[in-house]
């Protein structure tokens, strides 16, 4: 009798401590911060919104050339859209569009004003949230650095609110150039545009130190991680 007592005691405190640690367990799940679940786990807090990168120049019109190391500026646009689309797809789970995927323009001639006009039309038939505009600037001065975030002056607030937001953003990740500021400016594919718009200068490629570190996969790095963090601030999703 008593070894049988003995039994039952045994097996009843193995029964309490294997249910304590299913319940410790479930604990430690649900405590899980959202930063810390997969995409798939709801890690996604633009999902349902459509932001459309351009990659300025293409096709016939190169940009700027960088003065020391020969930076081909509608390249790196390209290569810098790219980096920023799958941070934002990785990261927010939105809908990104390119309004160019290689070195053609949208329409392939030589007419700026109706290639700007086609990408305005692009983002607007795709019903885009934003439009973001990636450039590399240069300068006569090669004094001359940093990184500027514009947008049109007849615009909302709502335009002004997404630049310093994505300027604020990209110097949080300590991207070691000058902070040239939001500014206002009469760029067409800001001041046509219908949703907000903004045209990213990531430096100077007339610049010898901005030219090499607007190669550098460092600064790349930081500065598209810098971009998703103010998109994402923009939405008061950060």
């Amino acid at each position: 009798m008593k070894k049988l007592l003995s039994i039952i005691i045994l097996v009843t405190i193995l029964a309490v401590g294997a249910g304590a640690m299913l319940l410790t367990g479930q604990a430690s799940e649900n405590n899980i911060s959202p930063e810390g679940r997969s995409a798939s786990g709801g890690g996604r807090p633009l999902a349902g919104k459509t932001i459309v990168l351009d990659p300025g120049h293409g096709g016939r019109d190169g940009g700027t050339t960088g003065l020391t190391h020969g930076t081909n500026e509608k390249e790196l646009n390209l290569k810098v859209a790219n980096n920023i689309r799958e941070e934002l797809q990785q990261r927010t789970g939105a809908n990104v569009l390119l309004t160019r995927e290689d070195d053609n323009s949208l329409l392939g001639g030589t007419d700026q004003k109706a290639e700007l006009q086609a990408r305005i039309d692009f983002a607007k038939s795709n019903k885009a949230d934003l439009y973001i505009s990636i450039h590399h600037d240069a300068f006569e001065d090669r004094n001359v650095e940093g990184i500027t975030t514009h947008y049109a002056p007849s615009k909302s607030s709502s335009h002004v609110t997404l630049a310093k937001s994505i300027q604020k953003g990209i110097f949080e990740q300590n991207v070691d150039t000058r902070d040239r500021g939001v500014k206002a400016s009469d760029y067409m594919v800001l001041r046509e545009s219908s949703i907000p718009a903004v045209l990213l200068e990531l430096g100077f490629t007339s610049n010898e130190k901005d030219e090499r570190r607007m190669n550098s996969a460092e600064f790349q790095d930081k500065s598209k991680k810098g971009i998703v963090d103010g998109i994402l601030d923009y939405f008061g999703a950060k």
